[in-house]
């Protein structure tokens, strides 16, 4: 009670006290009214002497500003400290946060400080692993000189896009996958026409058509060198074995004039794929020629150069026009068609008007081009203002669309900036731009690149949006589709997605990309065989019968110079007839005669391949042109393969490894 008592009391006082303070004005003298006793007056309300509020205090001397010596210490003392997992041991967080640091040098720090970062840090953590076989130094700096490039990329990369995600993942397997960004294909192109969901009948009538790629020919290549080197590229006066201490004064293996199996293509070697042609195939009955790219050789980075690069593709050119006289050959540019090799960046990356970086490879693969004859003027200015790509009719009535596949490929550093845009170069734009002309016009197309939108080498974002777009306009308009850059001989199919893949909102459409429907084959793309038998191939090409009408491929053959051999060639290499498409995979005739060897047939095959493990296995021995060196494959390996031939993105391609 004694306690309630009091607790009244004092809400009494409280109440009491406030609403005598209420019922009286405040007094508005601003001075103390008690005794200051000596003391200075104490002001209110920021009267007298007080400062004001608008007082700007003094602020502390700057620091010294950091020479560029310490800035570039300062900076790889950070990265050291996150490369050694100071501040995490994910490999991922290392990743990304040293990537999110150098972004943040990149803004104020020069090319050169930044070059000698990546030098340093680099040289301290011991990452020569990354860049062999050359040095730290050569490879950022130097002959190399790849650091101004990485500067360049660094300073345009942001979290915000999940760019330093996206290049852990692909460079170095590091971090998960990123996401692959929707896109609303209305914006891309209108839903599929009715009368375009079936391709044109057969005509019966068939002419030829010869493919080729990889040619990598090495003007640097060393008679009676060391063919089994351990680092670099073989068959080279500094080719060397360490672990059985040999050299090119001693070889354990010493290389003919015609080639080995760790060696890029020998000129005799190169020639002679060409001389099979015209001995096999009259070359008057050859409609055309497309050739999947790659020219310069595979040295390493601190032997490659900008003034290698520009003698191999004008010497190579020069040679497929000789060779071939007459029949046109329609070329796309090959990840090793540029320097460095496999860089290229769209035509916004800079900001100010300088010309694009790579604007002398393009001119100068364009004006090649337009010199033998096989495209012509305007074709040729559009292909040298972006980044090698045009389309071309050919004298039977084809459109020819050929891209630049580095804008997929995962060592162009250039496409992780803005990663979450899946065409910053324009190149998916342009080729649905031609194929909405091509199917307005009635015209059967065929699209060229290099690296193949499915497997490793590929992004994610854009590979998807390329599916989508052969989704888009196949049977009808899209005739055939061709790569290289494997080496193999291969194919690669592209299913309709399954109708459950895009949104419910009938105003866009959005995929999810992995999403397919397997009884829905759209188009397939012939992967061909490269003339360079690296990597542990023999060296092959391609002849197709292709309908003269519909443009579509009926069948074709392969021819292979048997690598095994070449030490008993004389006076030049042995080409051989491989086999037969129709005769290999439809033995028992059970495909009309006329009809096309599409998406259709392709995916019966595979469906046979499931159940019948021979035939996948004959399959990956054709693909190395039936190599000795074939690598073997059982069980998982070979469901693997029959789903890698299966998947036409990155996004797909992930699911076979999952």
């Amino acid at each position: 009670m004694a306690h309630i008592l009091a607790l009244g009391f004092l809400v009494s006082q409280v109440v009491g006290h406030d609403l005598q303070r209420r019922t009286s004005p405040l007094d508005q003298y601003p001075r103390n009214t008690l005794p200051n006793l000596g003391g200075p007056v104490l002001y209110y309300n920021g009267t007298g002497p007080v400062p004001g509020i608008d007082i700007i205090s003094p602020l502390p001397v700057p620091l010294a500003n950091l020479t560029s010596y310490e800035a570039m210490n300062a900076i790889v003392q950070e990265m050291v400290a996150i490369g050694s997992g100071k501040l995490s041991t994910d490999t991922c967080s290392i990743c990304t946060s040293s990537l999110e640091v150098l972004h943040i040098a990149s803004l104020s720090l020069s090319q050169g400080v930044l070059t000698g970062i990546m030098i340093e840090v680099c040289q301290t953590l011991d990452l020569t692993n990354l860049v062999a076989p050359s040095t730290c130094s050569s490879y950022f700096s130097g002959i190399g000189g790849l650091g101004p490039y990485f500067s360049q990329l660094l300073r345009k990369m942001s979290a915000a896009t999940g760019d330093m995600q996206a290049f852990c993942f692909y460079e170095f397997s590091l971090c998960k996958a990123p996401p692959i960004t929707a896109v609303d294909e209305n914006d891309w192109f209108h839903p599929k026409p009715v009368n375009k969901t079936a391709a044109p009948p057969p005509s019966g009538k068939t002419a030829n058509v010869l493919h080729f790629s990889d040619w990598h020919m090495d003007p640097r290549f060393d008679i009676g060198s060391e063919a089994n080197c351990t680092t670099g590229l073989c068959c080279r006066s500094d080719s060397k074995n360490a672990a059985l201490h040999t050299n090119v004064t001693d070889p354990s293996l010493p290389v003919s004039r015609f080639g080995d199996f760790l060696c890029d293509s020998p000129p005799d070697l190169a020639l002679s794929a060409f001389a099979d042609m015209r001995r096999t195939v009259d070359l008057s009955t050859v409609s055309f020629a497309i050739f999947t790219g790659d020219i310069v050789s595979h040295d390493q980075t601190d032997q490659e150069s900008r003034a290698l690069s520009t003698y191999e593709e004008t010497i190579a050119y020069q040679t497929f026009k000789a060779q071939l006289g007459d029949v046109p050959v329609y070329s796309t540019l090959g990840n090793h068609d540029s320097w460095p090799s496999g860089f290229n960046t769209p035509n916004s990356f800079r900001n100010d008007s300088a010309p694009n970086t790579f604007s002398w490879n393009y001119d100068l693969l364009s004006s090649l081009w337009q010199q033998a004859g096989w495209i012509d003027g305007n074709e040729a200015q559009y292909a040298a203002s972006h980044y090698g790509a045009y389309a071309h009719t050919t004298k039977d009535g084809l459109r020819v669309i050929s891209i630049n596949s580095d804008f997929w490929y995962t060592p162009n550093i250039f496409n992780y900036y803005n990663y979450t845009n899946p065409d910053k170069s324009g190149i998916l734009r342009f080729l649905t731009t031609e194929l909405l002309a091509a199917e307005a016009r009635n015209q059967r197309a065929w699209i060229i690149g290099h690296v193949p939108s499915g497997g490793s080498s590929a992004i994610g974002n854009p590979s998807a949006l390329f599916h989508s777009i052969v989704a888009r306009f196949s049977p009808a308009t899209i005739a055939g589709v061709f790569f290289g850059h494997t080496h193999q001989d291969g194919k690669q199919l592209y299913y309709d997605f399954a109708s459950s893949s895009a949104t419910a909102n009938s105003s866009r459409v959005v995929r999810n990309y992995t999403s397919l429907d397997y009884n829905s084959p759209l188009a397939v793309a012939y992967i061909g065989p490269s003339i360079v038998p690296l990597t542990n191939y023999n060296a092959g090409w391609s002849m197709y019968e292709v309908d003269a009408e519909t443009f579509s491929v009926v069948n074709g053959q392969v021819h292979f110079a048997n690598i095994s051999n070449s030490l008993a060639w004389s006076p030049e290499p042995v080409w051989e007839f491989e086999y037969d498409i129709r005769q290999t995979y439809d033995s028992n005739c059970t495909w009309p005669a006329t009809a096309p060897l599409n998406a259709t047939f392709w995916d019966k095959v595979t469906k046979n391949m499931l159940n019948d493990s021979a035939l996948i296995e004959q399959y990956l021995f054709l693909a190395t042109k039936s190599s000795v060196k074939t690598a073997a494959c059982m069980g998982v390996c070979l469901q693997k393969s029959i789903c890698g031939i299966r998947s036409s993105s990155r996004a797909v391609y992930e699911l076979c490894n999952a």
